[in-house]
């Protein structure tokens, strides 16, 4: 019989990446940066765009900026936890008005944050980094799970 955990280590290991930016250049960047990760990168240029995509793919990890027009950062937040609640968040902050804080209301929400401008080497680090701690509790979600049937199992045999 194959465990949960070789059905987990058996499939693809490439993740799907939702990328949520109204700039082009930045989704240029991550297209660029990514792509050769092998993961699977969806884009969206605003919060309806990745509310389709969501409809149709449950990705790994999201990557978004979190001064989209036409929606506030906490609304986007609670739509993406709704529509991907195991899905990773990270938040692209703009550093163009001096000093950058997170902002306590969502930060609590967030696996990670990026700063403007974008570094390619901190955006390799931050995914590779979330897509393994990604793997990591969906394994430990699949042994759980094991470990709660066959007690089950066991206390129903008995």
């Amino acid at each position: 019989m194959i465990s949960s955990v070789e059905k987990v280590a058996d499939r693809d290991m490439a993740s799907t990446i939702l990328i949520i930016d109204d700039s082009p250049s930045n989704q240029q960047k991550m297209f660029n940066w990514l792509r050769p990760t092998g993961n699977r990168l969806s884009f969206a240029k605003d919060h309806h765009s990745a509310m389709k995509i969501l409809r149709r793919e449950q990705p790994q990890l999201v990557i978004f900026s979190a001064e989209l027009p036409g929606v506030s950062t906490q609304k986007l937040i609670n739509k993406l936890q709704s529509r991907a609640p195991l899905a990773k968040l990270i938040a692209i902050l703009s550093a163009t008005g001096g000093p950058v804080r997170p902002n306590p209301e969502f930060a609590q929400h967030i696996s990670d944050f990026l700063i403007e401008p974008l570094s390619q080497e901190e955006v390799l680090i931050n995914v590779s980094q979330l897509l393994r701690l990604q793997r990591l509790s969906m394994e430990n979600y699949y042994l759980r799970e094991e470990l709660a049937f066959s007690t089950l199992a066991t206390h129903w045999h008995s």
